[in-house]
């Protein structure tokens, strides 16, 4: 399900067993805002029953210092309630950006979806 849940932000939403699976796309735009963005995702998954929330980040194009506040205001919200947060898709520019801000280690970027859920990462499958 495809959900714009704040300007200049795109999102699709998906249910699995226990999770909450968030694709975000963007920011898109001058006006591109991610206040109230943590509040919201933390309300969809208390009505969707679920305590646990995986952010597929591939479609950022950016990491706007909004965006960072948001995502601990997320994660806070959630240890305070004992859900779990868990991230995975960004790429290596991000990834760093991330690291930086997140001097508390509270943040494990993963690669996919599959390690977020396991929350641990698989090593490469010789092919």
């Amino acid at each position: 399900m495809k959900v714009d849940l704040a300007p200049g932000w795109k999102t699709e939403l998906e249910q699995g067993p226990g999770w909450l699976f968030v694709k975000l796309y963007g920011p898109f735009g001058r006006t591109a805002d991610a206040s109230g963005l943590a509040e919201t995702l933390s309300l969809l998954m208390y009505q969707d029953l679920v305590s646990r929330i995986v952010l597929e980040l591939e479609g950022l194009t950016a990491l706007p210092s909004d965006f960072l506040r948001e995502l601990f205001d997320l994660q806070e919200l959630l240890d305070r309630d004992g859900g779990l947060l868990r991230i995975c898709g960004l790429c290596p520019k991000h990834e760093e950006a991330l690291q930086r801000r997140d001097v508390a280690g509270r943040l494990t970027p993963f690669r996919n979806r599959s390690e977020a859920v396991l929350g641990r990462y698989r090593p490469n499958r010789p092919r």
